[in-house]
């Protein structure tokens, strides 16, 4: 079941569609699921998966994050960490879904996938990282 064909968004893309280093990934990614209500007591899974190659087949990291939805509201955070998940490319793409547990109950609803364009090659073609 599709969440409301709700895809989960990067405030933080720069320029649109790519994750860089101006976005400074070693902080971590910010990735928002939002538009559709979610009430207290949801609980919001967001898998990402970060991938070696633009077209996401070759899978470098995975990581799956639960929110706990802790009052009624129509956006859910959650920051992709930097350490073995982030730091496993330098060049590539990451792809985010989530599903919802409502607390309310029913079946979970799972969103439509995301995919970001990622880089950590700077101007020159210097890598960055939490060190630069």
């Amino acid at each position: 079941m599709s969440v409301e064909s709700d895809i989960p968004e990067f405030p933080g893309e720069e320029p649109v569609g790519w994750i860089t280093c101006r976005h400074r990934p070693w902080d971590g990614v910010l990735v928002r699921a939002g538009r559709i209500p979610f009430a207290a007591g949801d609980e919001v899974a967001f898998d990402v998966t970060v991938c070696g190659d633009v077209d996401g087949r070759i899978p470098a990291a995975m990581v799956r994050g639960v929110v706990s939805v802790t009052a009624d509201t129509t956006a859910v955070d959650y920051t992709i960490p930097w350490d073995g998940v982030l730091d496993a490319v330098v060049e590539g793409s990451i792809t985010v879904s989530y599903s919802l547990a409502p607390a309310g109950g029913g079946g979970p609803a799972v969103s439509e996938s995301a995919v970001v364009r990622y880089s950590r090659r700077g101007p020159g073609g210097a890598v960055c990282g939490p060190e630069s």
